[in-house]
C-alpha cells in the first residue's frame, strides 16, 4: 500500500495547526462525547492497565490520556496545538502533556509500553512517518492502537454530509492539499498501513459509536465550529449550494431520529493495532 502524503506539507500543517488553535474548545464541546467512546476498544487491544507507560499521540483535550489515568496507567500526551495542550493539562492534571510533532516524536526509542492515537493520523501531512515514529518509541513487544472514522456511507454521519456535498456543492475547492481523509477508513486499508509502517500481528475491528444530537442542523454547526478541513470545505461553497447542503443534511438526519426527540447519529470507527 502507498500511504498518501501532502504534496505541500508545510502549508497543510500550518492550515491544520491554525484551525485547531481556533477550534480546540469547540472540538471538546461537540466531539468529546463521541470520541471518548473509542477508549475501551483501543485500550483492550494494547493492554493499558495498572502501571502501563502509554503515549497518547494527537491527544487533543486529553480524552484518551484521561481514560488511561482512570485505568491506573501512566500516560504522556502529545499534540501540536498549544491550545489543546492547555486544555488537556486542565482536564487531566495527573498526566504529562507536551507540545510537539507526531511525525518527529521527542522521545527515545523503546520508551513506552503502549502507544495510542485517537483520530489523529487523518490530520497529518505524512501519516506513515507518524506511524513509524510510534513504532520507534514503543518497547519491543509493545502495541500501538490507532483509530479513524469509518468510510462515509449513506447510513452514517459522514455519509450524510459528503453525500449532500457531492450532490449540491463543489468538492474541488482551494484548500492546502492533504492526504485523503478516509484513506485508512476500511479494515483492509488500516491493515496495510500498519504493515507498511513495520508492525506485525496486525488486527483491526469496527467500533459502533453514537453521537447524540438535539437538532437536525447540529452536524453542520458542529463541523463549522469544531473541524478544520470540513469547515474549510463548507465555507468555500456558494450561498446557494450551502442552503441546499443544509437542507439535504437535515433530511438525511431523519434516519437517526429517536422517539421522544433528538438524534442518535451513527459515527462508526475503525481501530487498527499492531506489535513492534
Amino acid at each position: 500500500m502507498t500511504v498518501q502524503t501532502s504534496n505541500d506539507p508545510t502549508a497543510f500543517n500550518d492550515f491544520e495547526h491554525k484551525g485547531w488553535e481556533r477550534a480546540s474548545g469547540a472540538y471538546e464541546f461537540h466531539f468529546a462525547r463521541v470520541t471518548r467512546q473509542i477508549a475501551p476498544a483501543m485500550f483492550n487491544t494494547v493492554g493499558v492497565g495498572e502501571g502501563t507507560r502509554v503515549l497518547d499521540v494527537c491527544t487533543g483535550p486529553g480524552i484518551l490520556a484521561g481514560a488511561a489515568v482512570e485505568c491506573g496507567a501512566v500516560p504522556t500526551g502529545l499534540d501540536f496545538s498549544a491550545e489543546f495542550i492547555a486544555r488537556a493539562r486542565r482536564n487531566v492534571p495527573h498526566a504529562e502533556f507536551l507540545e510537539g510533532d507526531a511525525q518527529n516524536l521527542p522521545f527515545d526509542e523503546n520508551a513506552f509500553d503502549a502507544v495510542v492515537c485517537g483520530y489523529g493520523i487523518i490530520h497529518l501531512p505524512d501519516p506513515l512517518r507518524a506511524l513509524q515514529e510510534m513504532r520507534r518509541v514503543l518497547k519491543p513487544g509493545g502495541r500501538v492502537a490507532v483509530s479513524v472514522w469509518e468510510a462515509a456511507q449513506p447510513n452514517n454521519s459522514f455519509g450524510v454530509l459528503f453525500g449532500a456535498l457531492a450532490a449540491h456543492g463543489n468538492l474541488d475547492v482551494p484548500l492546502p492539499h492533504g492526504p485523503d481523509f478516509f484513506q485508512f477508513s476500511t479494515q483492509e486499508a488500516m491493515t496495510e498501513a500498519l504493515k507498511a509502517a513495520g508492525f506485525t500481528d496486525v488486527a483491526t475491528q469496527g467500533v459502533e459509536q453514537i453521537w447524540t444530537m438535539d437538532h437536525p442542523s447540529d452536524p453542520i454547526q458542529s463541523l463549522m465550529e469544531a473541524s478544520v478541513r470540513a469547515r474549510g470545505l463548507l465555507s468555500a461553497q456558494t450561498d446557494e449550494a450551502r442552503a441546499a447542503i443544509d437542507v439535504a443534511v437535515e433530511a438525511g438526519m431523519g434516519q437517526f431520529a429517536v422517539s421522544g426527540g433528538g438524534y442518535e447519529v451513527a459515527m462508526p470507527a475503525i481501530v487498527g493495532s499492531g506489535t513492534k
